[in-house]
């Protein structure tokens, strides 16, 4: 009687010995069912750091010319869709505005400087080819950080509020110089005026889209650093 009671302890023992490796097998096959897709999705991301010189001028005041330099900073994540193609996402610091300096010729020409800090978020859909190119387009979302007009060196309240959120569209060119560094040349323009404006519009504002107003029109060109290096 003793001997069988033992036996079937013993049994039990087993019993529960090989569940618990069956059970903890399971949980490791489904941690692993779970994991690796998101490793396969985890090496399709790059990221890394951009930074840059840019000029600009404001469409729809009266001075043209990319007279007004200024520069950007800022990091991106990329996401790799096919060979050829990916999306990248970035976050930057940018200079945009516009500046003016006097004719001496002309006693009464004033000089005019408008700067304008953005917090710019492109999203942009990029194409490659020919293993070192890449074109790329997509829109931008400005957040206004900050800003100064001046009229001859004064500091004068804009005339008309600058808006706080505005859209910008950008198109680039991008070649690899590394398997790590690429230089990308820009088009950054305004898709809305970067003013509140409203009737009577002055001669000089232009119409963009849908609305008369002032827009911003930028050429940069930027370096930037892939965390993960890229096959050439």
């Amino acid at each position: 009687m003793t001997l069988r009671i033992l036996r079937e302890k013993t049994n039990r023992g087993e019993d529960f010995h090989t569940f618990n490796e069956k059970f903890r097998m399971r949980k490791i096959a489904f941690f692993m069912l779970i994991c690796i897709p998101f490793t396969g999705l985890a090496q399709k991301f790059n990221g890394g750091i951009i930074a840059g010189g840019l000029v600009s001028q404001v469409d729809g005041d009266t001075y043209d010319g990319y007279h007004k330099f200024g520069y950007l900073a800022g990091a991106y994540v990329s996401l790799k869709i096919s060979p050829h193609s990916s999306f990248q996402i970035e976050m930057e610091y940018i200079q945009k505005g516009s500046r003016h300096n006097t004719d001496s010729a002309n006693y009464s020409d004033q000089s005019y400087l408008l700067r304008l800090h953005y917090l710019e978020i492109p999203v942009l859909y990029q194409f490659s080819f020919g293993r070192r190119f890449t074109v790329e387009a997509g829109p931008a979302a400005d957040v206004l950080l900050g800003y100064a007009e001046e009229q001859d060196g004064i500091a004068n309240p804009p005339t008309e509020p600058f808006r706080t959120v505005t859209l910008s569209g950008i198109v680039g060119v991008a070649v690899n110089i590394t398997n790590h560094l690429k230089a990308d040349f820009r088009f950054n323009y305004s898709l809305l005026s970067l003013r509140n404006s409203s009737a009577p519009y002055p001669d000089s504002y232009r119409k963009i889209l849908f609305e008369y107003g002032q827009y911003n029109n930028v050429l940069s060109l930027s370096l930037l650093w892939d965390f993960k290096p890229k096959d050439l």
